[in-house]
């Protein structure tokens, strides 16, 4: 498996993770303010994190095949 396939599989367990927490905060209180807030928290965490690996990738040297 790549490591670009793995990180993806993370990244969407991650956000499967956010909607089961998501789910558990309406059902706690019926308000869709909390589940909002923990799906919005875990998006912004993947886009911060996508975005840090995307200025990774490009600034980075390439890597030999050979170590």
């Amino acid at each position: 498996m790549q490591p670009r396939n793995i990180i993806l599989l993370i990244m969407g367990s991650v956000l499967v993770w956010g909607i089961f927490h998501a789910v558990g905060a309406y059902l706690f209180n019926y308000n869709l303010g909390r589940p909002a807030m923990v799906v919005g928290f875990t998006l912004a965490f993947l886009a911060f994190w996508g975005l840090m690996l995307s200025y990774r990738s490009r600034h980075e040297p390439p890597r030999s095949r050979h170590p």
